[in-house]
């Protein structure tokens, strides 16, 4: 095999394991907002409420920094009391 083919097959290696990397972080990262949704109680909210509320944060991202880190304040605040009460627990 020649020293350019050795090196194609090792990115192409590198390629795949990093797209199996990808595609595990998305995974997690869809739990992770499915247990949000379920702890916040909205797994029964219509499909149009959930979507509404995502083109909202859409929208804020796009032009709205204030919404944004209002939004990121009220969450960690959030997730720092669900974290003590299970600490606690």
């Amino acid at each position: 095999m020649s020293e350019y083919s050795s090196k194609l097959a090792a990115i192409a290696a590198k390629k795949q394991k990093l797209i199996q990397e990808e595609f595990k972080l998305i995974e997690r990262r869809k739990k992770e907002i499915a247990g949000s949704a379920e702890r916040l109680g909205l797994l029964t909210a219509s499909d149009e409420l959930i979507t509404g509320l995502f083109l909202e944060a859409v929208h804020a991202l796009k032009e709205d920094h204030s919404r944004i880190k209002k939004w990121e304040t009220e969450g960690e605040q959030f997730l720092k009391s669900k974290k003590q009460h299970t600490e606690a627990a």
